[in-house]
């Protein structure tokens, strides 16, 4: 698995560039269900080159029927997995895209569970969250 300490790539800041957020996978996990999105963006220091975030939000607690809650804002849990990509860095954007999306349309769900549980022991909450939003 990555750290989330991996290569430094904009996710949608204030700079430029490409970059694009997608819910892929809606999962159960420890007794909470969660999304699976993946943040893919060019590299700051390499903008030919891209790489891939995935950021797990719990559904767990979600009500679709109340308004959103400024005061709560879910930035979820993230793990950088550029190092486990198979991709061509420098290639033309839209083939990295691809198959930065192959990629992702195939991890299984057990993967999925590894990589939450890894982003969340990073970030200390695994204790906190566990089975709950």
């Amino acid at each position: 698995m990555s750290e989330t300490n991996g290569h430094d790539h904009d996710h949608g800041g204030e700079e430029e560039g490409f970059g694009v957020a997608l819910g892929f996978r809606i999962f159960e996990a420890e007794g909470g269900i969660y999304m699976a999105e993946a943040e893919i963006s060019s590299y700051v220091d390499d903008p030919n080159s891209l790489g891939a975030t995935l950021v797990f939000h719990s559904l767990t607690e979600l009500d679709p029927t109340s308004a959103p809650d400024d005061d709560e804002d879910d930035n979820g849990w993230r793990i950088d997995i550029d190092d486990e990509l198979t991709r061509t860095e420098g290639a033309p954007m839209r083939d990295q895209f691809h198959a930065i999306l192959r990629q992702l349309a195939g991890l299984g769900e057990d993967d999925l569970r590894a990589y939450l549980t890894q982003a969340r022991e990073e970030t200390g909450s695994v204790d906190e969250d566990e089975g709950q939003g």
